[in-house]
């Protein structure tokens, strides 16, 4: 399995363009860190093999996935375009069925891995803004009945959605992402 690190862009020397025949203001050209022109390099990719770009971290940024009909139904390396980035293949049953080029997923050591999201940061924020919403829902509620101005309705209302805060703010962002948030009053 092919990995080409680092694709770079270059100014050939004067027999590769004219093997293309372009002037080096017509097209564009990449090279490797290990000295290999990315237009030469794609015959060595197998036609079977999932192919994907990744940046400088590994970050999964573009892959080809499915077999291109347009490409006579093979896993064209064509399609990507390695500008500061490494192209590497991987057998079909390697690659996840759901991995993506949306920034959660990594190639690293010839594998594909989903890249850890913090679930406890994204269960601070998530209660933060619900008990937010709770805290903007109470406040007038809380005055109307306060200045007995209430209505029977807007003191159950009020009653449902302090009862909804202190189950909020029960709940423990550590416990992420097992957690049963309460449900919300309407």
């Amino acid at each position: 399995m092919r990995d080409i690190k680092h694709f770079r862009q270059y100014i050939p020397e004067k027999d590769l363009l004219e093997k293309y025949s372009v002037s080096d203001s017509q097209v564009l050209f990449l090279l490797s860190e290990d000295g290999q022109d990315w237009y030469d390099c794609q015959a060595s990719f197998a036609d079977d093999t999932v192919k994907i770009m990744y940046d400088s971290d590994g970050v999964i940024r573009a892959m080809v996935n499915t077999p291109v009909s347009q490409h006579d139904n093979i896993y064209a390396v064509s399609l990507l375009w390695p500008v500061d980035m490494s192209v590497a293949e991987i057998s079909v049953d390697n690659c996840p069925a759901d991995c993506q080029a949306d920034g959660l997923w990594r190639y690293t050591d010839g594998r594909i891995e989903k890249i850890p999201t913090d679930d406890n940061a994204g269960a601070e924020n998530k209660k933060s803004q619900l008990m937010a919403d709770a805290n903007a829902a109470i406040a007038p509620l809380e005055r109307s009945v306060r200045l007995k101005m209430a209505t029977d309705e807007e003191a159950e209302r009020l009653n449902a959605w302090e009862r909804y805060s202190v189950l909020l703010s029960r709940v423990k962002p550590e416990d992420a992402p097992d957690i049963a948030w309460p449900e919300k009053p309407e």
